[in-house]
């Protein structure tokens, strides 16, 4: 991301909608998937400015790493220690280190310049069995100003993450879209240039919006516990390191 985006992300990170949203997505899912997590050693790759990362705790045990250093100096504002400056393409940890990895809104980063790499290597360092969870931006035509600012380089398509997941040796558990309530909205918002900031992150309040999308989210979240959904905003899978 451009540097001043860190800054926003640190402010938002725990109250904006979609942050919220997604912290809550990636638990109801861990505690479906792997309910004994707190025991478990977990990778979050990508880590930004720590949120997901202190909400794991166990520092001992769990880890986060960013290529970002203005990432890693919002995460030891948090009061993390568990962090670590690294790039996703080369871990520094051995083979199958951990029990689960997190990798949020990373593969599509201008810094991943192969993502079939890159999810090999997230392969590499978990043990075998183990799990991955992660969530990419969706569909190209949904690119933004906001999507500039972080350096997203490229929105996926489900084909294209279920291809790289088996190609990398996973067997995929959950492949979905989401933010899928709001789509229509982003779609009028981003392609026929409503927003007038083109921003997904605002650094100012905004409660009642706020507080309206985090209900239809609430709603989502509902749906996707019991279904899978065909289109949306963003992608979320869940895959096994086969063993």
């Amino acid at each position: 991301m451009e540097s001043n985006e860190y800054g926003v992300m640190f402010r938002v990170e725990e109250t904006h909608w979609w942050y919220r949203a997604l912290h809550r997505l990636v638990f109801d899912s861990l505690n479906a998937e792997l309910p004994d997590w707190r025991n478990k050693t977990i990778l979050d790759a990508g880590c930004g400015t720590g949120a997901i990362l202190q909400r794991l705790g166990n520092p001992e045990r769990n880890v986060g790493v960013d290529l970002a250093p203005e990432a890693i100096s919002f995460c030891r504002e948090r009061g993390l220690t568990n962090v670590q400056q690294a790039d996703i393409n080369a871990l520094p940890f051995a083979e199958a280190s951990f029990d689960a990895v997190i990798c949020s809104s990373v593969l599509c980063h201008q810094w991943i310049k192969n993502v079939g790499a890159a999810i090999g290597e997230l392969h590499r360092v978990l043990r075998p069995g183990g799990l991955l969870f992660l969530n990419l931006p969706a569909f190209s035509f949904l690119g933004s100003h906001h999507d500039k600012a972080v350096m997203t380089a490229h929105r996926f398509r489900k084909s294209e993450v279920q291809s790289f997941l088996i190609e990398n040796g996973f067997v995929i558990r959950r492949l979905t879209y989401w933010t899928t309530l709001l789509f229509p909205l982003a779609v009028v918002a981003r392609t026929l240039g409503v927003s007038k900031t083109g921003r997904d992150f605002d650094s100012a309040a905004r409660p009642i919006t706020d507080g309206l999308f985090t209900a239809v989210m609430t709603l989502e979240l509902g749906l996707l516990r019991k279904m899978t959904l065909p289109f949306g905003i963003d992608l979320f899978a869940i895959a096994q390191k086969q063993v």
